[in-house]
């Protein structure tokens, strides 16, 4: 081979290179979050979240305060309208007030499905805990006036990630092993204010998404540059 077909092949072999650089800085990787007050932009781990991503990843908030899988459903329908790689789907809180763990099962079962069908890679989390203690001092999960105690959802979300074969956060049972170990009083930290015991302040978020962002990096690998 000639030195000017050598030259030739080395600026053909940069330039296609230079311009994957270029596209992949023109599109950077999406992550849609969905779900309820827990996750959302108001008081839930999602901006906190997107605080610990590089420029290269864009987060696309679709959750929202008081939300369950029936009332966001035409909501996620937009969000995979925007196409992105990937999407978190944590629901729980809302939905354990109006309806059962088999309701709950094949609502987002439909979710994990519709996500594939559009070509979005789906994950699904369990909720977050509450941060509900006992006289024991580790946490004791609320079960008057719902349908189920919040470990029943999730355990029914890992069973439907397991079906469907996509990955799986337990951010439930993270966050009760996590608030077991600091215990009540440094708890209260992530409270949004001294009487909620669910929503979250910023050290709280902040905490939260550092626990999410060390199990995504488990569960989903290929994630693992996405954050700094």
């Amino acid at each position: 081979m000639s030195k000017y077909v050598l030259q030739l092949s080395f600026a053909l072999t940069s330039l296609f290179l230079g311009g994957q650089a270029v596209m992949a800085q023109a599109h950077p990787l999406r992550i849609g979050l969905i779900g309820d007050s827990t996750v959302a932009t108001t008081y839930g781990w999602g901006p906190a979240f997107e605080d610990r991503c590089t420029e290269q990843t864009k987060v696309l908030h679709f959750a929202k305060n008081g939300a369950t899988l029936e009332s966001l459903s035409k909501k996620f329908d937009e969000l995979l309208q925007q196409k992105p790689d990937y999407v978190i789907i944590q629901f729980g809180h809302n939905d354990q007030k109006r309806y059962g763990p088999d309701v709950y099962r094949t609502k987002l079962t439909s979710y994990v499905e519709r996500a594939k069908l559009a070509g979005v890679k789906p994950i699904v989390f369990s909720s977050v805990t509450r941060r509900n203690f006992g006289d024991d001092g580790t946490i004791l999960p609320r079960e008057a006036t719902l349908k189920a105690a919040l470990p029943s959802y999730a355990a029914t979300a890992q069973l439907v990630a397991k079906q469907q074969g996509v990955p799986f956060v337990d951010l439930y049972g993270i966050s009760v092993n996590h608030h077991n170990t600091i215990g009540p009083q440094e708890s209260r930290q992530y409270n949004f204010n001294p009487s909620d015991t669910t929503h979250f302040s910023p050290a709280g978020a902040a905490a939260t998404a550092e626990l999410i962002i060390k199990a995504l990096k488990v569960a989903v690998p290929e994630l693992n540059g996405c954050f700094k």
